[in-house]
């Protein structure tokens, strides 16, 4: 007969010796494993389902669209209310854009021409990965549309003239 003492792992026998319990405890990984798996290819099933995912300033509110074409993996000019962001890089201030009287934004083609030059040497290196002339634009619903006809003459000035406009589809 053995009788546990509760506030140790010391067990007692029949006759009142102590006697240390030897336990042995094993985890059984596999299951988990096979959980995991599991999990890690549904998430990379529809990750690669979904397509690019585009990320919106939290300042913006796109305008509505019934369009059915999903987004292309592109650079994306996002327009704020104070600044012109390339690929997250401000670039230039809404307010210096909207006192000019030229219909060109300087620091936008210097950044656009740069983007340019670097694809055309991936290009040359990978036919796959060349310029394609694809530029996604994110502008605010509430944006005045002389601030984003500059930004398409700059885009076209260089050759990005396959521009997409982000926009968000209706619940």
């Amino acid at each position: 007969m053995i009788f546990k003492h509760k506030k140790s792992d010391i067990i007692f026998n029949a006759i009142g010796q102590r006697k240390k319990r030897n336990t042995h405890f094993s985890l059984k990984l596999t299951s988990m494993i096979d959980m995991f798996t599991i999990l890690l290819v549904f998430l990379l099933k529809s990750y690669s389902a979904e397509g690019q995912i585009m990320s919106v300033a939290p300042d913006l509110q796109l305008p509505m669209s019934t369009a059915q074409k999903p987004p292309q993996t592109t650079s994306i000019i996002a327009i704020t209310h104070d600044v012109i962001l390339i690929d997250g890089i401000p670039v230039a201030k809404i307010n210096d854009v909207m006192k000019s009287k030229s219909l060109l934004i300087p620091e936008l083609l210097k950044e656009l021409r740069t983007k340019r030059v670097l694809s055309e040497k991936v290009g040359a290196i990978s036919a796959d990965m060349g310029f394609t002339g694809k530029i996604s634009i994110q502008a605010d619903k509430e944006l005045p549309y002389l601030i984003i006809k500059k930004i398409m003459v700059t885009c076209g000035k260089v050759g990005f003239n396959d521009i997409m406009l982000a926009v968000t589809k209706p619940e």
